[in-house]
């Protein structure tokens, strides 16, 4: 099975997804307030960071889909979060950005130094045009990633999303490959 590759930065090492994961996905994957903002519901137990990395990440890099990258600390191979890109359009040469971090390493920068090393792998080994980022528009911390990364603001959909018995608002940003330095 395609897995993505290992890149490194000056801090951390990304690298593939694995099933010996599972424990420290759980660790911020439980977090009410790390999953408030995002997709997918808290997880309830271990089997549910199993299903995520099972049903999800390897089905992706089934299909070879750079989705999830572990975001991992030089010098210590403990997954900490994810970043990715999946596809949003392959007609239209567009993928879209994701991460999550455990809060224990949030207000560090490390999501914006992983995010862009990403960026930067899927613009050079992929036929894309666009990478679009977007997040709730009460998720102020994820939106301030998107403008460090260089990404422009496109708008808010308003009522865009029903999640969790309520309409969210979502806020869009994009680059562009020309834009990327």
């Amino acid at each position: 099975m395609w897995q993505p590759p290992k890149i490194e930065t000056k801090r951390l090492v990304l690298r593939e997804v694995r099933l010996s994961d599972k424990d420290a996905v759980f660790e911020y994957g439980k977090k009410p307030h790390i999953s408030k903002y995002t997709l997918w519901e808290p997880h309830e137990t271990v089997e549910d960071s199993v299903d995520f990395i099972e049903k999800y990440a390897f089905s992706n890099y089934e299909q070879q889909v750079p989705e999830p990258f572990a975001i991992t600390l030089k010098g210590d191979d403990k997954l900490i979060g994810c970043v990715g890109c999946f596809w949003v359009s392959t007609k239209n040469k567009c993928m879209e950005l994701a991460y999550v971090l455990n809060d224990d390493f949030w207000g560090k920068g490390i999501v914006v130094e992983a995010a862009q090393e990403v960026i930067n792998y899927c613009f050079e080994n992929f036929d894309i045009e666009r990478i679009q980022c977007r997040c709730k528009a009460e998720n102020i911390q994820s939106e301030r990633v998107m403008q460090k990364l260089g990404f422009r603001y496109e708008g808010l959909l308003r009522n865009e999303i029903y999640h969790r018995g309520q309409h969210w608002d979502m806020k869009y940003y994009s680059i562009l490959r020309s834009e990327v330095k």
